[in-house]
């Protein structure tokens, strides 16, 4: 089938083909894939046991172990057997100082079963995972742990997992060009059909049929390219037109943008991938100015899982090597980057942070409460006084969490941290900690707000696709979409309880085979009794347990020089960063409106509080 046609009856195939192309709602927010939490793992296991101040982050890292293993589909956890189990028994309890041992024998399982995870020799049982998720009408948080799983261990095992996940959802959907090129990638074809016999046409394969040529993509080798990507530096500048350093060679931009873009004197000698007729490679976006200078890195041959980010730490480090400390401000790296193998280009914009910074947010909802934030700000002033005169640094703050939220995760981390510390001390005093203060004061909002932003995202996603749908479908759900969604400037915006009450007929509308219609019907079967209720409160409270033992985990070792893996970092930067956010809110909100910060965090407190006691009690239905 092509783009815009629509099919008259969905099965299971069509399901495992959305699921391929990637949910548009984050799931499962804060947690760790399977292989993060090994590798969260083999770091703990060389700092030592299970003493003193290791107590929490071992606490922490055996939570989110245990976590991951229990989300492992049947066929995966069985191929990981009998290390897994153990794994877990050399861990049922924490290792104290006398258990070295212990340590070594989890730190080389570890080990084991992250090569094990490297090899590729998961994949197979990974997609069986997922296809009998989709088969077994098993939970959106399920399904969205198993496509997450193959995706990083394609990943790791130097598969471009986005491009192959993108032809296994063509070949799900029955599309004759995906099947053919994966015939043709395994070797089953020796003479491809030309493409314009087939594109847009059905490759009339039985959906089993289709899953089983999936299976032998995944299994095969990633394949191998000849690997070459092309970077972009601004406040740059070179001695030669041209000059070479191994696998990078840089260049004078203006020179190669003449060379390549007006037939220049010397462009017979630019790179081939640059200059064939048939390479498609986009000159014109590389960019313009006297300052600028083109990098190219020659990653040579072989399968790489991500190219363009390999290629960015090699020129990276070679600019800083030479920079670093002298020169602070020159040699900013572009985002984007033009990317060629063996020959054929992909690419993303080349974009400079400050060209268009809302665009780099890594937390684009909550640039909304950014520029809230600092709409307040001129409005505190007046209400300085000798009782208030500690808010002072919170308008500081305002700019240190705005920055915090264009920087990578580590940095991100630490400086959301300590503006907590600073609400902290302000509204608990200096005998609570941070993460006391977040406990305390944010856990039922959080659990709360996690509950509502899924009631909203169904609303929000409840038409996504719909181009793949009947007419009279499309009718049905952009109805129901539209009543319930406003609009207003910048914001969007749902009535709770029209959404509640709209949830059944939303869910009916939805096409069956459909990631929208089993996420809108286990949240209406959610909240369709008490026990479901305080069943999903439970799940999430355990999961801002695990995230908060996690922050406390990351930022401590970031603070004082331990072991911290990239991935922990970065499934808790979003969480602490709107964390963050709340904190100076309410305490501005208190500032303007000339009273005590302290009374504001309490009463969102002690409204969360009664809240949760109604989710809890086992009578009552739910209240968003």
């Amino acid at each position: 089938m092509g783009e815009g046609e629509t099919r008259a009856a969905r099965t299971w195939a069509d399901e495992v083909a959305q699921t391929l192309r990637g949910s548009k709602i984050d799931a499962a927010q804060g947690e760790l894939t399977w292989p993060d939490a090994l590798e969260q793992l083999r770091a703990r296991a060389g700092d030592g046991p299970y003493t003193g101040r290791q107590r929490q982050p071992w606490q922490a890292t055996i939570a989110d172990l245990r976590h991951a293993a229990s989300q492992l589909g049947p066929a995966v956890r069985q191929q990981l057997e009998p290390r897994l189990s153990d794994l877990l028994a050399a861990l049922a309890t924490p290792p104290n100082a006398s258990a070295a041992d212990r340590i070594a024998r989890a730190a080389r399982l570890a080990d084991e079963l992250l090569t094990q995870a490297d090899s590729g020799q998961l994949l197979p049982a990974a997609w069986r995972d997922l296809l009998g998720s989709v088969r077994n009408s098993a939970g959106t948080d399920a399904l969205d742990g198993r496509r997450e799983l193959l995706h990083v261990l394609l990943q790791r095992s130097q598969h471009q997992a986005d491009r192959l996940c993108r032809q296994l959802s063509g070949v799900m959907r029955d599309d004759a060009v995906s099947v053919q090129r994966a015939q043709m990638r395994l070797g089953d074809l020796d003479v491809a059909a030309p493409l314009r016999d087939i594109v847009g046409s059905a490759a009339g394969w039985s959906a089993q049929a289709r899953a089983d040529l999936c299976e032998r993509l995944v299994a095969a080798q990633p394949l191998a390219a000849h690997h070459v990507v092309w970077h972009a530096f601004r406040r740059a500048a070179i001695s030669k037109m041209v000059e070479e350093y191994g696998p990078v060679t840089l260049y004078d931009g203006e020179w190669l943008r003449g060379n390549l873009l007006n037939d220049g004197p010397f462009k017979s000698a630019l790179p081939a991938e640059a200059t064939a007729d048939d390479s498609f490679f986009p000159a014109e976006m590389l960019p313009e100015g006297k300052d600028v200078v083109i990098a190219r890195v020659d990653l040579g041959s072989g399968a790489r899982a991500d190219a363009p980010a390999d290629s960015r730490v090699l020129v990276h480090s070679l600019v800083l090597a030479a920079a670093f400390p002298k020169d602070r401000h020159g040699w900013e790296l572009y985002n984007g980057y033009i990317h060629s193998a063996d020959g054929s280009c992909g690419w993303k914009v080349f974009r400079l942070l400050d060209e268009d910074i809302e665009a780099q947010m890594p937390y684009g909802p909550l640039d909304i409460t950014a520029r809230r934030l600092s709409e307040m700000a001129p409005r505190v002033a007046p209400h300085l006084s000798s009782g208030l005169a500690d808010l002072s640094g919170v308008v500081d703050a305002i700019g240190w969490w705005k920055a915090s939220g264009v920087q990578p995760p580590y940095a991100s981390v630490l400086l959301d941290v300590r503006i907590l510390e600073t609400v902290a001390g302000m509204v608990c005093g200096l005998g609570q900690t941070w993460y006391g203060y977040l406990d305390a004061y944010h856990k039922n909002g959080w659990v709360r707000r996690s509950m509502s932003t899924e009631l909203f995202h169904v609303v929000w996603h409840a038409r996504d696709d719909v181009h793949w749908w009947s007419p009279q479908e499309q009718e049905a759900v952009i109805t129901i979409h539209d009543k319930l969604l406003r609009h207003e400037s910048w914001e969007s915006s749902v009535d709770m309880a029209e959404v509640i009450a709209a949830l059944p007929a939303l869910a009916a509308a939805l096409p069956e085979h459909t990631l929208q219609h089993r996420r809108t019907a286990a949240v209406a079967h959610r909240i369709s009794t008490p026990e479901g209720v305080r069943a999903w409160y439970t799940e999430l409270e355990n999961r801002w347990t695990r995230t908060l033992g996690r922050l406390r985990l990351v930022r401590n070792a970031l603070a004082h020089g331990g072991p911290v893996t990239a991935a922990a970092a970065a499934s808790v930067a979003p969480v602490v960063h709107q964390l963050t956010g709340q904190a100076l809110l309410f305490s501005l909100t208190a500032f303007t409106e000339g009273t005590a910060a302290v009374d504001r965090h309490e009463a969102y407190r002690d409204r969360s509080d009664v809240w949760a006691r109604d989710c809890l009690s086992g009578s009552a239905t739910y209240k968003p």
